[in-house]
Formats: C-alpha cells, structure tokens, sequence
C-alpha cells in the first residue's frame, strides 16, 4: 500500500467541451491489493469510505474483499461459490452482490457487517444478480426467457418489476427513498434508460440522439447519470425535472461516468487520444477534474462516496495494478 499526492495543472483540451481543472489542493491517493491476489477490483465505497470489490487469487478463482478505512482487508465467499462479485455496500457496511455456484448459475447474497452471509434467489429465478444496495436491495433475474427487476428488504421480501413492453431490465442503482434507475430494452433491442419511483410508476428516458442509454447512477435527490450512444459514448446527467444535460471531457473519444453521491458530483472515466482509460471527476458546476494515480497508464473510477471520497482499479504499463482510494 502507498499513499501519494498529485496536483494537476489546469487545461483545456479542446473546444466546446468541458475543461480539465486541477483542484485547489493535492489529492491524496491510497493504492492497495489483497494479499497474494493476481489483481483486485474496488466495486463500491460507503460514506464511512469502506470499500467492498472482488479479487482473483493465484488459482484463478475470484473472491469477495472488504476494506476498512485504516487499510484493513478481509476476504470472503459465501459457502460454495466459484466466483463472489460484490456491487455494494451501505452506510452500515451491509454488502450486497453476487455469487457463482458449481453450475455456473448465479445468486444474490447480502453480507452482514459482523461477516454473516445470507444467499437469495426471487421465487422462479434461474439466474439472480445484485446490482447495489441502499436500505434495499436492487437487482434482476431470469424467469425463462425474460429478465426482470427485483427489491429486497432487509426482512427477505421481494418486489418484483419491469418495464411495460419490455422482456429485458438491468436495474442499476437505488437510491435512499427507494426510486431505481437502470437501463431496459425494447422490442427492437434498442437500449433506453428508466426510472422506477417509489410508488412503482416509471419513466423511461433517453438523451436527445442517443442510439442507446445506459444509466449507472441515482441520488436522493433523484438526479440521474450515465452514458450515451451518440457516434461514441458521452456522458448525461438527468434532473429530477426530466432536464437532460450531456457533458464530455475535452478531447475524450468516449466518456463514462460510473456513479454519483447526494451532492450532485459525478466520478468516472473517459478513453483520451491514446486509448487510455483515465478518470474524471464532475462537479456540480461542471468543472471537471482529473483523476489519475501517479505512474499508472490507466485509471478506472468506479464509485464516489458522499464525501467525495472515489474508488477504482488502476493498471500500470507493466501489467501490475490493483485498486484505490482518492481523497479531495
């Protein structure tokens, strides 16, 4: 683990697009690895700036990790999975995510602070996922040929839920009062975003040209981010109003934005000239900011916490890499 700072001068990169900014003080970046691991991948981040993620051993099997703010980590599994991909984790520390078993059929489970693991499958389900978890947990599942959404309770009770005229949902995110976004799609298998509010009404959604939408983040004051397909990808943010604004990083041949906290700040990547994966981060003026470890050719964002706190992967031109943590 090694802990560096980075300031980044001010540019801009191109006309018509968002700037580049570097902050008024030096971030701070934490890079770790599990172990032993042959890498490790930071999933989500809570506002206590736990991190939870998974991460392939020597043997090629891939397990679940927690990591405490004082850099302690600790792996786990629930019992008999092949493959363990946690996707969230709340204020408390529940985890939430997804399992493999011996059949390569895929379940739920919710991990308990104190390391208790319980798995879930909706009735019906031949195949279950777990996408984030905010008091309840979002995800999908197959029933034959269909994919739907579900929410659990803490109590283990399921809400099921799609979107009308459609056979295929990807819930991606809940926020605190329940309402859940994610991406659906239609009878031509054209891609679009939606909302689910509290009350079980949707709203689907797309940015103006977009070939397909793909949201990736909700906050309480349900303002929606993603991306779009418009000749590449670009990034979106939507207001609570149905306002769509898009935004790109200068230069950028593709811009991706992950996930955003209560604030209205949004972190993720964007692919500069060389084909490089970089991170960014957008403030709620929209200036943008760069986020790139120190040395690394690569810099993956795949969270941001309600402290602004952000985590991701990062790799290095060497093949070495892992995951890390940046402080503001």
């Amino acid at each position: 683990m090694s802990r560096v700072s980075f300031a980044w001068e001010s540019s801009c990169l191109a006309a018509l697009a968002f700037c580049l900014a570097g902050p008024a003080a030096a971030q701070t970046y934490t890079t770790f690895t599990v172990s032993g691991a042959v890498s490790t991948a930071a999933a989500a981040i809570n506002p206590k700036g736990t991190v939870t993620g998974s991460y392939t051993d020597s043997h090629g099997k891939v397990h679940g990790f927690v990591r405490t703010p004082d850099g302690t980590i600790t792996s786990f599994d629930p019992q008999g999975s092949s493959l363990t991909a946690p996707s969230g984790i709340d204020k408390n520390g529940t985890i939430a995510g997804t399992w493999t078993d011996s059949g390569s059929v895929r379940h739920g489970f919710v991990r308990a602070p104190d390391g208790t693991i319980t798995s879930f499958d909706p009735a019906n389900s031949t195949d279950t996922t777990a996408a984030a978890i905010h008091g309840k947990i979002v995800g999908a599942f197959h029933v034959g040929a269909e994919i739907r959404g579900y929410l659990r309770s803490h109590g283990g009770h399921f809400q099921k839920f799609h979107v009308p005229q459609s056979d295929t949902i990807t819930p991606t995110d809940i926020n605190g009062v329940e309402t859940v976004t994610g991406d659906y799609l239609d009878r031509h298998q054209v891609m679009h975003g939606f909302i689910r509010n509290p009350d079980g009404s949707f709203v689907t959604f797309d940015p103006t040209g977009a070939t397909s939408t793909a949201p990736t983040g909700i906050n309480r004051d349900g303002i929606v981010t993603g991306r779009y397909d418009s000749s590449g990808d670009h990034g979106f943010l939507r207001l609570a109003d149905g306002t769509i604004a898009s935004f790109d990083v200068g230069g950028a041949l593709a811009t991706m934005p992950a996930g955003i906290n209560t604030k209205g700040v949004i972190a993720g990547s964007y692919t500069d000239a060389d084909q490089n994966l970089r991170g960014f981060v957008r403030d709620t003026d929209g200036t943008l900011t760069l986020v790139d470890v120190p040395d690394a050719q690569s810099t993956v964002p795949v969270a941001i916490s309600n402290k602004g706190v952000i985590t991701g992967t990062y790799a290095n031109e060497d093949g070495t890499g892992g995951s890390f943590v940046r402080t503001p």
